[in-house]
């Protein structure tokens, strides 16, 4: 039986991809075969291709010398984790380490903390081991993903990486350059597509015009045009859904434009996207500055954020992105983020959650209400956070909105999730903002879920209302959860009321109405690798016949 669960579980997970998508995916493993055969190795490039390339990357965001510092001690730390490697390291894939962790490490972007630290001698000796260990294929270190931003910081720190450096370190480099360039040519991630695409596609246009082959950099913008015209909606979002991700396709374009403004000039496309994007991310950023943690997101630091805002050309911050499904309330100090969003795009979700109906809430610089966050890709709690319990938002039944399974797979899925009105967020008398959404995720037990949320115009409350119809008759058990900020502490005076108080003394009453008020453990992840314990209110409620409605408010005291 479980057997057939799992297959039936495929089944509804397969059903989303697109054909071409699966022949590309089992054409590249099949590619495996030759690139680990000795007929690749021993395959060699024309002299004259291998050279000093033109350097043309620009360094935008400055890397941290503090960081440099550790690894060329032989520290380093990608997704929260330290680990001492030594210099250069005692392997170059660490048993300790997840895959993540294993990617960061081959991405090379530290040559950016190096240089910040004026370790050029250790970034020589660390690249030379490299290519001593790496100059020919690997399937995990020549991976497309970060063979890409490895070919990136190249190219970018590559003249400073270089200067006073033997003739046979320079050689080896350049070839390697050109060697990782052609695989990546030929192996370019369109299986699956999204921000892993648009990267493969930044470092082939990096690695056209350092070449001077055209035959790369043509192909690779024209591509990379093409999909921006699907991977950036409408309203400015990224189609992943993910303020982290989105963060990073704008970073990605903005160096694409700074190598471009650089060697010429760049298409409008990128300077419309650009500013577009820019002005959606600022949709997801909290008093203090930080993203919030919708989706496969961490909250980032607010220097960057702002960094990457101003360079975008940001317009003001927009109350709704109607087309990713996110409304922004904010009155009076109080913010509220709103997802009535699906889970992704159909055909790659990996970085979705079973979040619809989610929201996040501030009070000045200070969060109160939060998202679970994500804390690890290659992890035993990957899925319980991907899990609608893990939101601020309605599970019913202790099952998920979405089926979220195998770390980045998804199967049974909303068909619908919507903000109810035009334009998503309307404006009542006295300056109230309201926001209605609704989603049939689960439809397995045949309720949909409406959730509305009303911000007082003087930011003074915010009262939710949430609504569970079934579709026959029965009892379904519903939760609202509400994760709370570690720093905020919950005092329950009933089962109907609570109190709040924040780090800076701001108290907040938490009252409800059709329900039962509980206070439970709770896990926040605000970075990759870090999970610090917290609490959450739930309300508690049976859903008998057709509807059931739960009422609650937030308001400063």
């Amino acid at each position: 039986m479980n057997q057939l669960r799992r297959v039936l579980r495929l089944c509804r997970t397969l059903q989303y991809v697109p054909a071409r998508a699966l022949a590309y995916r089992v054409f590249s493993r099949g590619k495996r075969l030759y690139y680990m055969s000795p007929l690749y190795s021993l395959g060699g490039l024309a002299e004259d291709l291998v050279h000093e390339p033109r350097w043309i990357g620009v360094e935008l965001i400055a890397g941290d010398p503090l960081a440099g510092a550790e690894i060329a001690k032989g520290t380093f730390s990608f997704a929260g984790l330290p680990i001492v490697l030594e210099t250069p390291p005692r392997s170059w894939l660490p048993q300790q380490a997840s895959a993540l962790w294993t990617f960061h490490l081959h991405y090379h972007e530290w040559l950016a903390d190096l240089r910040a630290a004026g370790q050029r001698a250790v970034a020589q000796q660390l690249v030379a081991d490299w290519l001593l260990h790496f100059g020919s294929y690997h399937p995990t270190v020549w991976h497309p993903y970060p063979t890409s931003l490895r070919l990136v910081a190249w190219l970018t720190y590559g003249e400073w990486l270089l200067e006073g450096a033997d003739e046979d370190f320079k050689h080896a480099f350049y070839e390697s350059i050109v060697r990782q360039a052609v695989y990546l040519a030929d192996n370019p991630e369109r299986d699956l597509g999204g921000n892993h695409l648009l990267k493969n596609l930044k470092a082939l246009i990096y690695a056209g015009l350092a070449l001077e082959r055209s035959e790369m950099y043509a192909p690779a913008m024209a591509e990379l045009l093409h999909e921006l015209q699907g991977q950036i909606l409408p309203d400015g979002m990224h189609y992943e859904l993910t303020p982290m991700y989105a963060a990073q396709v704008l970073r990605d374009l903005l160096e694409v434009r700074g190598v471009l403004r650089k060697t010429g000039g760049a298409p409008k496309l990128i300077d419309e996207a650009v500013r577009r994007l820019g002005t959606a991310l600022g949709l997801f950023v909290h008093g203090d500055g930080k993203l919030g943690l919708f989706n496969d997101s961490a909250e980032l630091d607010a220097s960057y954020v702002a960094q990457l805002l101003r360079l975008s050309g940001a317009g003001d911050t927009p109350e709704v992105l109607a087309d990713a499904g996110y409304a922004r309330l904010e009155r009076g100090g109080m913010l509220v983020m709103f997802d009535a969003g699906k889970v992704g795009p159909d055909e790659n979700p990996g970085h979705g959650h079973a979040d619809m109906l989610s929201f996040e809430l501030s009070v000045g610089r200070e969060r109160v209400v939060v998202n679970g966050g994500t804390y690890g890709y290659q992890h035993a709690l990957r899925n319980v956070f991907r899990g609608t319990a893990a939101h601020s938002t309605v599970s019913l039944e202790g099952s998920d909105s979405a089926e979220v399974w195998g770390g980045f797979r998804v199967g049974r899925r909303p068909r619908r999730v919507e903000m109810n009105f035009m334009g998503g967020v309307a404006s009542l008398p006295g300056g109230d903002m309201w926001v209605e959404g609704h989603h049939d995720g689960y439809a397995n037990h045949r309720a949909v879920h409406r959730r509305k949320m009303i911000l007082a115009g003087d930011g003074s409350r915010v009262r939710g209302e949430d609504e569970m119809t079934l579709g026959r008759g029965g009892r379904v058990r519903a939760k609202a959860h509400f994760h709370l900020h570690p720093d905020v502490q919950v005092r329950l005076l009933s089962d109907t009321h609570a109190e709040l108080e924040t780090a800076a003394g701001v108290r907040l009453s938490f009252t409800v109405g059709g329900g039962r008020l509980d206070v439970k453990d709770s896990r926040y992840a605000p970075q990759f690798g870090k999970m610090v314990p917290t609490r959450q209110l739930i309300i508690h409620g049976k859903l008998r016949d057709e509807a059931y409605r739960m009422d609650w408010q937030i308001a400063r005291i």
